[in-house]
């Protein structure tokens, strides 16, 4: 019962360093329109909108001229549909857009610390590993200033690959870890 206690409280710690690092998000000035931000939250807006009218989210049925186009060909689902879902329950994308970037920081928080932590076998290196992860610069600079949503959400599945390698070589039965990290890290632009 005291290590779950003990677990839970790293956890703890990375969501609030993962609070900290997100309050921009919250700022009223705060410009979503920059670089890709708008393309990423364009796609979530059609996605939904495709989702609301019961037609397909793969070909986006608005677009050219209503013919429709199939932006995810470029870009992997995941960023559009988290947005799009999220925006959904709070019907409001932009919102949704923040909030899968907070998911996004948090989750890649704990992927790292997770890696880490198994490779170490010490939390407190996994911990610093994880904030180290959360709070490097490029990491907020596609958080921030570049709108990368499909970049920033590969931030979590790439200490997934590497814990699904390491299992692979140490002979432990997990090598599914390896294959969902491989597949949604490939999935990225």
């Amino acid at each position: 019962m005291k290590e779950k206690i003990k677990n839970l409280r790293y956890g703890f710690i990375l969501l609030i360093v993962a609070i900290v690092v997100s309050v921009p998000l919250c700022w009223k000035n705060f410009d979503y329109y920059h670089d890709d931000g708008i393309q990423h939250i364009a796609r979530a807006f059609l996605t939904k909108q495709a989702l609301n009218n019961k037609q397909s989210p793969t070909i986006l049925p608005q677009l050219q001229n209503s013919f429709g186009y199939s932006w995810d060909l470029f870009y992997g689902p995941l960023s559009s549909f988290s947005v799009a879902i999220v925006g959904i329950i709070f019907d409001n994308i932009v919102i949704g857009y923040k909030i899968v970037l907070f998911l996004g920081m948090f989750l890649s928080g704990i992927a790292m610390y997770c890696l880490t932590k198994k490779i170490t076998s010490d939390k407190n290196v996994g911990l610093l590993s994880g904030i180290l992860y959360m709070t490097m610069p490029y990491h907020l600079t596609d958080m921030y200033l570049r709108g990368s949503l499909g970049e920033f959400l590969s931030f979590i599945f790439i200490p997934v690959v590497f814990l699904g390698l390491y299992n692979l070589f140490h002979e432990e039965k997990k090598d599914w870890i390896l294959v969902i990290g491989a597949v949604r890290a490939y999935n990225n632009p």
